[in-house]
């Protein structure tokens, strides 16, 4: 049996365009086919979709899988691609459009299914879908009203009307006892276009008026009518008859008209009912029962679909046109605000919490055709920055981004620059644009949000802290880390004034500014922030909450640079089931432990640290810095076990891209340039490694300054080139230097603190300073461990580098 996904119910009462299905399963062989409207429909009508779905259902033996996914709007094409590769077993990526490439690419190569059938309905836009049209082996099938498709991308098939016979065939088989005389004459008379046919149809059912009777009403229509057509007069027939019999319906049909063509579902509809409506429509919506009916009533009048279970209701976008033409412009505006108030009023709120997403994945196709960035009331705007909120929190980047940029310039120009919700959008739009990677506009324009807050709103308003944060992010990632810990600190002591010490926001603030102390090195100021931080998590949330994996993956980063690595080891496991194993703060914990069991030089180093590479680059990319500082560690991995030609590929690559992403003077790039060098100077190269150290050592002072663990990491390695090449006397004053900073900071007894009084006594010292360092280093590490063997061997120690979390 086929893998069946989104496909519409099938129409049962289908019939003819059996020279078309056959077309369309020789061309499909080709290449992708788009359906257009015929010539003379070129707004639709013709019946593309139920062709798509009846060839889908036809065939769909012939498939190993059937998707469908609609595409009218980007937002919903991404989330049904989502579906499909939660099917294919792929894992979600932090970054959606990482996961919707996969499934492109898993579904070219023929994996798990060879044979595929994926539907586009009503995508509009080619250039919306184009990134995501798989090739290989399977088949891909459009609908589309835009005649713009090129013959690159997919074969253009038109579907025009129904042949004569066919269009009886529909009639008769909707009305078994009309003669096929009175179906001809209907069928002329609606120009045999498929959509006239079916409202025809269904409302002769609905009245049991005569073809006569219906006829002549057809007639008496289409002379009120400056431009008709047999769609329109058809439409308007089964709106009167709707209207007549049910008020409310019709009501409820005409607020369908500010609507998508996605399902609206009666719980959106229900919403409504604490509004102030008008006194025939509001005793349908405040009890379910009579809502529900009053669907039932417009399906049954053929003015949309039902769906089997009476959920959802399905309005054809040319009806929803129909209905807004109809419309004065005062009860446009009345209507258009009831929508607006019913999408408000359906707002679950709090889009990071996972168990609101369904019912916001409900609300989000609507937004655009109710043009809610329009709307004047406070909370209808609110609505729109949760929306933005909830596509970045499920990982969909360009959906955020996309719809905070409308936000932004629309309510610039109604409410001014610094209103509140301008610059609340403003925030968020700063976030999307920093996740698709584009950190220059996303630095100035947080930049100029917060400044416009802190004059409009004040220093402490909870929206001008949370934009604060998100500076201190944009810092951080710019490698600013002095300036991102003096602006968390003052973030600290305000959140923690105004909302105390374990209010969850004070928290996360508390857990940026350790990130700054760590990047900054102080590794002793991050444990004290993450230990009050780790209690007070513990203390408010659940066990296995993804805030206390946060707290106990960084809190175990934090031991690490602080030399206690069996304790970090133990602090970074991650209990099953509580997270994914490509969870972000889990590929901390794994990373972090994986960095401590190199540490501790036991074998499974290397194959944990590539898990973690393997895991990550999957969640994020090849370009994420969380990517590349996994490749750093796992390539200190394989060099501890002497593989220097893997360690160097690794490295290498790891710098260029380092370069291409954060910049040529960032940190992180210099750091890893130096974990270069020290590959480079295991295997004798000294005077190569010497070039890279004296740069990176160079801007790691310039940067961090010379007491940073980076800069003294590097130091101890450019001590080395050193001595490699034979300049003792310059080595030795560094490598000296270089012990005394680590005292101080690091402290006496720290392992990185003893390698370096390793290097310093080996040239420069005696016999018993000698022993004395090398009984430390035993009692650091413990009997057996490989450093050791390096100390009996007399070689020179490495003082490694991992990066911690930007």
């Amino acid at each position: 049996m086929p893998v069946l996904g989104g496909l519409p119910p099938r129409n049962l009462s289908f019939v003819g365009r059996e020279d078309l299905l056959a077309q369309l399963r020789t061309r499909l062989s080709t290449g992708p086919v788009v359906l257009l409207p015929g010539e003379e429909h070129p707004l639709g009508g013709t019946g593309r979709t139920q062709l798509a779905a009846e060839y889908a259902y036809r065939y769909a033996e012939t498939y190993d899988l059937v998707w469908w996914i609609p595409a009218e709007q980007a937002a919903g094409t991404r989330a049904a691609l989502i579906g499909l590769a939660h099917r294919l077993g792929l894992p979600e990526s932090g970054d959606i459009n990482r996961t919707l490439a996969a499934v492109r690419d898993t579904l070219s190569r023929g994996e798990p299914f060879r044979n595929w059938l994926v539907v586009f309905e009503d995508a509009n836009r080619p250039e919306d879908i184009k990134p995501y049209l798989p090739s290989g082996a399977g088949h891909v099938l459009v609908t589309s009203r835009n005649p713009r498709w090129s013959a690159e991308v997919a074969q253009a098939v038109p579907v025009g009307v129904f042949d004569r016979a066919d269009s009886v065939d529909l009639l008769r088989r909707r009305a078994p006892e009309l003669t096929v005389a009175d179906a001809g004459r209907l069928a002329e008379r609606l120009g045999d276009v498929p959509m006239a046919l079916e409202l025809a149809a269904a409302v002769r059912a609905a009245t049991g008026r005569s073809v006569d009777d219906y006829l002549a009403r057809f007639d008496a229509r289409t002379a009120e009518l400056a431009f008709p057509t047999p769609v329109r007069v058809a439409w308007g027939l089964a709106a009167d008859e709707l209207k007549a019999v049910s008020p409310a319906a019709f009501e409820l049909l005409e607020l369908c008209a500010f609507l998508s063509s996605a399902p609206v579902s009666w719980r959106l509809l229900w919403g409504a009912r604490t509004l102030s409506l008008p006194p025939e429509l509001a005793p349908t919506v405040r009890i379910e029962r009579r809502l529900k009916a009053a669907l039932r009533l417009i399906g049954r009048y053929g003015l949309a679909e039902l769906d089997p279970p009476g959920e959802h209701l399905l309005v054809h976008p040319l009806v929803r046109g129909m209905l807004g033409q109809e419309l004065s412009s005062e009860r446009h505006a009345a209507l258009l605000g009831t929508v607006r108030a019913t999408l408000a009023a359906a707002d679950p709120g709090d889009p990071d919490d996972p168990s609101t997403r369904s019912r916001y994945a409900e609300l989000t196709p609507h937004l655009v055709h109710s043009d809610v960035l329009g709307a004047g009331a406070e909370e209808i705007r609110q609505l729109v920055i949760n929306c933005v909120r909830y596509h970045f929190a499920r990982g969909d980047y360009d959906s955020s981004r996309d719809l905070a940029a409308a936000a932004v310039t629309r309510w610039r120009e109604l409410l001014g620059e610094t209103d509140p919700q301008t610059l609340l959008a403003s925030f968020h739009l700063g976030n999307a644009l920093r996740a698709v990677g584009r950190t220059d506009e996303a630095r100035t324009l947080n930049a100029q949000t917060l400044r416009a807050q802190r004059e409009a709103l004040g220093g402490d308003d909870e929206s001008t802290l949370a934009t604060a944060n998100s500076v201190g992010a944009d810092l951080r990632i710019r490698g600013h880390f002095g300036q991102a810990r003096q602006l968390d600190a003052d973030n600290l002591v305000r959140y923690r004034r105004l909302f105390g010490e374990s209010f969850p926001t004070a928290l996360r603030c508390a857990n940026n500014l350790a990130a700054d102390l760590r990047l900054l090195g102080d590794f002793r100021g991050a444990r004290t922030l993450d230990e009050q931080t780790l209690r007070h998590r513990q203390a408010i949330f659940a066990d296995g909450h993804p805030e206390i994996l946060s707290s106990r993956a960084e809190l175990a980063f934090d031991l690490f640079g602080l030399g206690d690595y069996a304790t970090a080891a133990e602090l970074a496991g991650v209990r099953p089931g509580t997270v994914g194993e490509d969870h972000p703060f889990a590929l901390w914990a794994a990373r972090f432990g994986a960095m401590a069991t190199r540490r501790r030089g036991l074998p499974s180093a290397v194959p944990r640290a590539e898990s973690v590479v393997e895991l990550t680059r999957r969640r994020f990319g090849d370009l994420h810095v969380e990517t590349l500082a996994a490749v750093v560690s796992l390539a200190n991995a394989v060099r501890e076990a002497e593989d220097f030609e893997r360690a160097h590929e690794l490295l290498e690559r790891a710098v260029t891209r380092y370069h291409s992403v954060l910049g040529d003077d960032h940190p992180f790039t210099l750091a890893a340039a130096a974990a270069l060098a020290g590959v480079v100077r295991a295997t004798g190269r000294f005077a190569e490694a010497r070039n890279i150290d004296e740069e990176a050592l160079s801007g790691l002072r310039r940067s961090v300054g010379p007491d940073h663990p980076f800069t003294m990491s590097c130091a101890n390695g450019y001590a080395g080139d050193l001595f490699g090449l034979g300049e003792r006397q310059e080595g030795q004053q560094l490598a000296g230097d270089t012990w005394q900073r680590s005292r101080m900071i690091r402290g006496p007894e720290h392992p990185d603190t003893l390698a370096c009084a390793w290097n310093a006594v080996l040239a420069g010292g005696d016999d018993e300073a000698r022993h004395q360092v090398a009984a430390a280093l035993t009692k650091a590490y413990g009997e057996g461990h490989p450093v050791l063997a390096r100390v009996a061997l007399g070689d020179r120690l490495e003082t490694d580098i991992d990066l911690p979390p930007l």
